[in-house]
């Protein structure tokens, strides 16, 4: 009975000590399979959400948004609604999961606000900037049309001058006439040039508003909007028409509301920012959304991990439970060994203690992980259940190992969307890039917008000399005709204003070529006392009328005679001199000179400027030398100027290697003072040529062919080289030039570089190529207004013996035509620069004054000539335009457009000149559009000239205008 009771005992307690152990441990991992597989749902969502979440921070439509946003609100929903269907929705760790799920969908609702935030300011901003660009577009054609008008009124009173049968009007009329020319036509057409400039900076200004992606830089471009602004609206109050001054100040008004002063609903500029400052937030949310997503993710793998710590405690439990029955069954079965050795050896060997090493060895292969032997039990008793319990705890084994390689498979999942992300990012990375492209193209492209200001400024140039060149030649004839002392004092005076205006287009080009870094020294022997008395004497007249003193304060250290750039030190005194005289208005202004150093073989000098004016306030004693820019806007109403004299002064100070600084008190008076290094030189050196051009007999009369389609140039180059004693004959075009060469010998050309059809350059080529060696080798010199080094070097190139710049200057023609004659080899004769004068303006009536100053006959002529030009010219137009012969069409127009200059048809005028334009760029569609209109233009212009003309012939127009 003990032998048989003891294991008996032992094996009861064990039973049912395994038994509640093995329904423990069963019901652990029959939870454990589903929660892994809930967790890994949450994981795949969460990474979903992680996902789509860059697209809607990215879209730019207002569908798009709605779409991305539904999208992840359904998968957080899904997420909540599979929490609170799950068996552990109750558990712990739950609320955690539950946290995090709401933190994700308060993310995305706020990301999806600042989403639809910022497309809606993006379509405010691009409706503002849209209104702003039509309201410049619509300006800058106001500013192209009154360019046009003052051109043609320049044009009307320069034609004013002359007469077709040689004769011409009153002295008295024609000094008027010049007077008018410098004092207000000139002057109004450089006005209306920077107008139409400005406008033009202004709108390529508001283009740059979109691409802008930082603050500074947006701050940057608004206060640049506001200064270019400021100076159109000053520009818009010198215009003539009240009308069109009225238009224009609408329209600025329109796009200072839309960039500057505030909108209703906001500016562009404050839209801008608004947008810039949102994308900063979406990027925000889009981490903090990460953050949360990453936060969904831990909260569902640590709910998985505290259902495997179950199912792990259990195991051990288990594993301990069957090592204490395991251990009280041998020691029941030693004792009962002990006791019954002999009889029940048999019985306890076969059933009891070999079922148990069975079942000991697979519990010890369990514990080591193998779990490939299964266990199949033996009778009903307690070993057999304990054999079932550890068949169960192996299979449960064999789930858990499962369990394990799929959260191994859902960890590679979450690492391959890690991945997905990170190649989201590299696309992010390659747009931004594209991006940086995309800003060094438009840096290119406003390269290449200031090199079409830098070729804009040429042309202009060329434009202006052609007239100027007719203008000065004329002024300088009249020194040769006996005139009296008062009225060869006024001709000086118009020689000297044109000779100013020439200077002022010189300083344009000399502020494109310092903006290029094309600057360098033209270094001469001169006098230093000469230079500084001849520009007190030019500026003295006008300190006197101001009763203001103007003397000079040389040291007796300084040699008169240096050698440097006698054009530029000129020029930067001259416009200190002035500058001082404008804000001075009582007390005096000093010229002073004086010896500060040496350096190797040159003296080192001080000069001087210092004035009782109002003086400059200390924040502006820098920015004043910007190009543009004044002391303040104030100084730039009461004085005027364009604010280009002190920044052109100091880039030519540095060109000579000086410096150029300021000193000033306000109320109390300025000092500026330059400093550069001169080479003493010699008296013997300098130039001294006389200023004044006097015809001297030619040793060799010379017959000289002229080539020029200007009838004005023809007239100015045959005086001078007739004056010289040599025979002239006039082109007016390239092929003409050859075929004549081929009849007649000729000792010399003049060439001038712009011809209709055949360039100058083109016709210089030929004539280099002809067989003949006595045409061939001729003497040939060019004449143009294109004064560019590499223009002049293809001009040269070209064969061009030598080249003069316009206007041509006697002195200069009469130098060149020694030099071909000489043999001396390719040489360049520029125009001299001269001193500035500022002159006013006045208002006038440039239609009724014109065809006063032409007077009755010689209008009659020209306008009967120009409608027959009309009627003729206009049909070949519309042929040409017909036929497709563009380059025909753009030489009519240009032709028409040059002859309606001479009468005051704006309308016609810039209708034909939009008619060239089209005509040379090949737009079709535009072009005929600007036929159709030049009819109604032309039948108008007709109209108004002949009952103009109606009103000449009966004397009812000139006695209204007297």
């Amino acid at each position: 009975m003990a032998i048989a009771g003891l294991p008996a005992l032992s094996g009861l307690l064990g039973w049912f000590e395994l038994r509640q152990v093995a329904e423990s441990q069963s019901e652990v991992f029959e939870s454990t399979i589903p929660t892994l597989s809930e967790m890994q749902h949450f994981a795949e969502e969460a990474a979903r959400i992680v996902a789509v979440a860059p697209e809607l921070a990215a879209v730019t439509r207002e569908t798009d948004r709605r779409e991305r946003a539904a999208y992840l609100h359904s998968h957080v929903l899904a997420l909540t609604q599979r929490l609170q269907q799950s068996v552990y929705f109750e558990a712990a760790g739950a609320e955690d999961l539950a946290l995090a799920i709401a933190k994700v969908s308060g993310h995305i609702s706020v990301l999806d606000s600042i989403v639809r935030n910022r497309i809606a300011l993006s379509a405010r901003r691009d409706h503002g900037l849209s209104e702003a660009l039509s309201a410049t577009t619509e300006l800058l054609d106001m500013a192209d049309t009154l360019v046009a008008n003052a051109q043609m009124a320049t044009v009307a009173v320069i034609s004013s001058l002359y007469e077709d049968d040689g004769t011409a009007p009153p002295q008295g009329a024609r000094f008027d006439t010049l007077d008018k020319l410098v004092e207000v036509d000139l002057f109004q057409l450089g006005l209306m040039f920077e107008l139409r400039s400005l406008t033009a900076e202004v709108g390529l200004s508001l283009n740059q508003v979109p691409a802008i992606a930082d603050l500074e830089g947006l701050n940057a471009l608004a206060d640049y909007i506001r200064v270019r602004t400021d100076i159109v609206q000053r520009r818009i109050s010198a215009i003539r028409d009240p009308g069109r001054a009225e238009q224009a100040t609408e329209l600025l008004r329109t796009i200072r509301n839309l960039t500057v002063a505030g909108f209703p609903q906001g500016n562009t500029v404050t839209l801008s920012a608004a947008i810039l400052e949102l994308n900063s937030r979406i990027g925000s949310e889009q981490a903090d959304l990460r953050v949360s997503a990453g936060a969904l993710g831990f909260a569902a793998e640590r709910l998985a991990r505290q259902s495997e710590a179950g199912a792990v405690s259990a195991m051990s439990k288990v594993m301990t439970a069957m090592r204490t029955t395991q251990q009280r069954d041998i020691w029941a079965g030693i004792v009962a060994l002990l006791m019954s050795f002999a009889i029940l050896w048999l019985y306890i060997r076969g059933s009891i203690s070999r079922r148990l090493d069975r079942l000991s060895f697979h519990m010890a292969k369990l514990a080591d992980g193998d779990l490939n032997r299964a266990l199949v039990p033996e009778g009903r008793d307690e070993i057999a259940a304990m054999e079932r319990a550890v068949e169960v705890f192996r299979r449960q084994a064999i789930e858990n190992r499962e369990l394990e390689l799929a959260r191994r498979t859902n960890e590679e999942e979450l690492r391959r969307h890690r991945n997905e992300l990170q190649e989201l990012v590299n696309e992010q990375t390659t747009t931004l890039r594209g991006e940086v492209a995309a800003h060094a193209e438009a840096r290119s492209r406003a390269e290449a917008a200031a090199r079409a200001k830098a070729e804009f400024l040429a042309m202009m140039s060329h434009e202006i000399r052609t007239p100027m060149n007719g203008l000065l030649g004329m002024l300088r004839n009249f020194r040769l005709e006996g005139l009296d002392v008062d009225q060869t004092q006024k001709i000086a005076a118009a020689r000297a204003s044109g000779e100013n205006l020439l200077t002022i287009l010189n300083d344009i080009l000399d502020y494109s070529k310092a903006q290029s870094g094309e600057l360098s020294q033209d270094v001469s022997t001169f006098s230093i006392m000469g230079l500084l008395s001849s520009i007190t004497a030019i500026l003295k007249p006008g300190a006197s009328e101001k009763n203001i003193e103007l003397r000079t304060n040389i040291s007796e250290k300084v040699p008169d005679i240096l050698i440097g750039d006698r054009g530029k030190l000129r020029q930067i005194l001259f416009n200190l001199v002035s500058n001082a005289l404008k804000f001075t208005h009582e007390g005096e202004i000093v010229l002073g000179l004086r010896v500060i150093g040496r350096e190797a073989d040159r003296l080192l000098l001080a000069f001087d400027v210092s004035d009782t004016g109002k003086g400059i306030s200390p924040d502006a004693l820098e920015r004043i030398f910007d190009a543009f820019e004044q002391e303040d806007s104030q100084t730039a109403r009461q004085y005027g100027g364009t604010g280009l004299g002190l920044a052109i002064s100091r880039k030519f100070a540095h060109a000579i290697g000086g410096q150029l600084h300021v000193e000033s008190t306000p109320s109390v008076g300025s000092v500026f003072t330059l400093t550069a290094g001169f080479a003493v030189g010699r008296a013997e050196d300098i130039d001294t040529a006389p200023s004044d051009w006097r015809p001297v007999p030619a040793e060799r009369k010379l017959r000289v062919l002229v080539v020029e389609d200007n009838k004005i140039n023809q007239m100015v180059a045959q005086s001078y080289v007739e004056r010289m004693g040599h025979s002239v004959e006039c082109v007016e075009s390239g092929e003409r030039a050859l075929g004549r060469l081929k009849e007649g010998p000729f000792d010399a050309v003049l060439m001038d570089v712009d011809l209709p059809g055949m360039s100058g350059v083109e016709a210089t080529r030929r004539i280099r190529s002809l067989e003949d060696p006595f045409v061939r080798d001729i003497a040939i010199i060019g004449i143009s207004a294109h004064v560019q080094d590499d223009q002049i070097d293809s001009h040269l190139d070209a064969g061009m013996d030598c080249f003069v710049a316009k206007p041509v200057s006697p002195e200069q023609l009469s130098l060149a035509l020694l030099s071909v004659m000489n043999h001396e080899g390719a040489k360049v004769f520029r125009s001299s620069p001269q001193a500035k004068r500022t002159e006013g303006s006045d208002r006038c009536d440039p239609l009724v004054s014109a065809l006063l100053d032409l007077g009755q006959d010689t209008a009659l002529t020209l306008a009967t000539l120009f409608i027959d030009t009309l009627d003729a010219d206009l049909p070949q137009l519309r042929h040409a335009a017909e036929v497709g012969d563009l380059p025909r069409c753009a030489s009519i127009a240009h032709r028409l457009k040059g002859a309606a200059g001479n009468f005051d048809l704006s309308g016609l005028v810039a209708c034909l000149e939009r008619t060239e334009t089209f005509a040379r760029r090949g737009a079709g569609p535009e072009l005929r559009e600007s036929l159709s209109k030049l009819e109604k233009h032309a039948t108008e212009a007709k109209v108004a000239i002949t009952s103009a003309l109606d009103g000449m012939t009966g004397g009812a127009a000139i006695r209204a205008a007297r």
